[in-house]
């Protein structure tokens, strides 16, 4: 808008200042707004950015959640392995068999590890005398034999 459009609508001098002078505060206003747009869009900018920089950033973790659930699997393997190692030590079981112990908790590895400790434990009866006729016809042997009393 300016005064000689002003003019051919046939306004006069003191109407034509008093419009330009309310359309220069509506854009004072409007340039306002458009300092409050620009650090808006620069702000936007900074964002999309931090986005760019966060979603490479969670490319690279996106696997660690399976790597951690098959690592706390492993640790809690072993420290059952040692577990049963421990309890077999203390049952008296040879530490061949303490892979054989079953149960997920202490105390089930233990009941198993008092039951299988008292048949690892148990002793074989001696042999008794061998009542075989010997068939040595050694006579010195045969007067041994008959002053040791067998």
């Amino acid at each position: 808008m300016n005064r000689e459009e002003l003019r051919t609508l046939g306004l006069t001098d003191e109407q034509i200042e008093k419009v330009l002078e309310s359309h220069g505060k509506t854009i004072k206003a409007y340039k306002e707004k458009l300092v409050d747009y620009d650090e808006i869009k620069e702000e936007n900018e900074q964002l999309k950015q931090r986005i760019g920089e966060l979603e490479e950033t969670f490319e690279e973790f996106k696997g660690y959640k399976d790597q951690l659930a098959e690592k706390d699997k492993i640790i809690k393997e072993y420290e059952l392995k040692g577990l049963k190692y421990r309890i077999a030590s203390e049952s008296g079981i040879p530490f061949e068999l303490a892979s054989r112990l079953t149960g997920e908790t202490e105390e089930e590895i233990k009941k198993d590890a008092e039951m299988l400790s008292s048949l690892v434990a148990r002793k074989q009866p001696l042999p008794l005398k061998n009542t075989e006729p010997k068939e040595d016809n050694d006579p010195y042997k045969k007067l041994l034999s008959n002053l040791k009393g067998e």
